[in-house]
């Protein structure tokens, strides 16, 4: 990863994770944008953990503060042009490109933004143009990257029991180039954490994740 990346900034690269986490959450969320994913009181310290625990660790150490503080303050302050739904037509490729080579087993809130990405794109449905997403404010996303991958989540629901849905959206190729099942462990983490999603819902689930 440090090779694919080495042409981009810290401080650009941490901004597209970021966002990355934040966009599915923002719809979920019923937020406008990524600013008030941000501002949230519930995804705010979640983001928090995930920056401190799991994302700054992988990050070059030189600049590394400064990538952050800039980083942060350009989420923060730039809700014009980073609404969540205009985020969503290619997050899957971009979840692929930038968070999900560092999730393992000791990255609980990107293990969450996984499954959170999974039941939200559960639920795409065939349009005339590609795939539809309800979003945030009710309207529909149209989805035209990832055709084939879209066509796989569309025959999943996120009301399916938490192990199935783990096995049958890990195992999918078309969906991540290879079989994330062979990760070990984590189609068992994804199960507990769809699970605790579908029972304790979301934002507690997310309260949680954030104080470990």
């Amino acid at each position: 990863m440090k090779q694919a990346f080495s042409v981009v900034s810290s401080e650009v690269l941490l901004r597209a994770r970021a966002e990355c986490l934040l966009a599915p959450l923002g719809v979920l969320f019923e937020l406008d944008t990524v600013a008030d994913c941000m501002a949230d009181p519930v995804i705010r310290p979640f983001f928090g953990r995930c920056l401190q625990k799991e994302l700054m660790p992988r990050m070059e150490k030189e600049g590394r503060d400064e990538a952050v503080i800039a980083a942060c303050r350009y989420l923060a302050f730039k809700p014009s042009s980073l609404r969540v739904n205009d985020l969503m037509d290619g997050a899957l490729e971009s979840f692929r490109l930038y968070l999900l080579p560092l999730i393992g087993e000791d990255t609980p809130c990107l293990t969450l933004s996984l499954c959170a990405l999974i039941m939200l794109l559960a639920g795409v449905r065939r349009s005339e143009n590609g795939y539809t997403l309800v979003g945030s404010d009710g309207s529909s996303i149209e989805l035209t990257m990832d055709q084939e991958a879209l066509s796989s989540f569309s025959r999943l629901s996120c009301d399916m029991d938490a192990e199935s849905l783990a096995y049958a959206a890990l195992a999918d190729e078309r969906i991540w180039g290879r079989d994330l099942r062979e990760d070990e462990g984590l189609e068992d983490r994804c199960a507990r954490c769809l699970e605790d999603i579908q029972l304790l819902g979301l934002s507690e689930t997310l309260k949680r994740t954030a104080a470990l």
